[in-house]
């Protein structure tokens, strides 16, 4: 009999998990709010709260060049309070859920690094930034985009990288589990760096707006 109810259970679980995907991919601003905030108050990501060694960290500093991060679905602030301190001069984290953003104002405050950190509540498809960045990075956050949200959203953002500037975007598992999202970066980026890391399982991928090819001369046209 536990058995026969093992299986409802389970099943039950995922349709929950389904129907949360969705209204975090599709529902209105006040829905993803809702179910952000309600997930972060009940304890849902406080797993999260500690990510040193994480893999994505060695590539902050490496494409940081000591600037500036934006940080789109920033959560509880782990990026901005875990990642050396000398990797960037100034960083600001976007996320929809403004109980996250609370969290991450006082982590911040606690760790001294307020003055060189802001936060901002708002939903990342359609977050307008003031300034432009050498990183934009969407860590765990960017399979929440509607798929047709997707390049446009990156389009627009591109605008907001600096000359040298890099996307990062981290996926949690391995590379078949969201195919749709890095078939749309590579078919539409210019891609500069694509790694599988364990332990956890993770992508990294680094990518740039794609550069116009040069024009070949007509003499020299086929």
């Amino acid at each position: 009999m536990s058995r026969l109810l093992v299986v409802p259970r389970r099943v039950a679980q995922r349709l929950r998990n389904v129907v949360r995907a969705r209204l975090q991919s599709y529902g209105t601003k006040g829905v993803k709010r809702y179910v952000w905030n309600s997930e972060f108050l009940r304890g849902r990501w406080d797993c999260l709260d500690s990510t040193t060694g994480d893999c994505v960290y060695p590539y902050l500093e490496t494409y940081a060049r000591h600037g500036s991060i934006l940080d789109l679905g920033c959560g509880s602030g782990s990026t901005a309070n875990e990642l050396a301190s000398t990797a960037y001069e100034y960083y600001t984290g976007v996320d929809i859920s403004d109980v996250a953003i609370a969290k991450a104002r006082r982590r911040t405050e606690d760790s001294g690094r307020a003055g060189k950190t802001e936060y901002a509540h708002a939903d990342i498809v359609d977050y307008v930034p003031t300034r432009s960045f050498d990183i934009i990075l969407f860590r765990d956050s960017i399979y929440y985009v509607e798929p047709r949200a997707l390049k446009p959203m990156l389009d627009r953002y591109a605008g907001y990288l600096s000359p040298h500037g890099v996307f990062i975007v981290r996926i949690a598992g391995r590379p078949d589990k969201f195919a749709r999202v890095l078939e749309t970066i590579e078919d539409h980026f210019d891609l500069v760096d694509r790694r599988l890391h364990g332990e956890p399982e993770a992508v990294i991928v680094v990518f740039r707006p794609r550069r116009p090819q040069a024009s070949r001369p007509d003499s020299l046209a086929v």
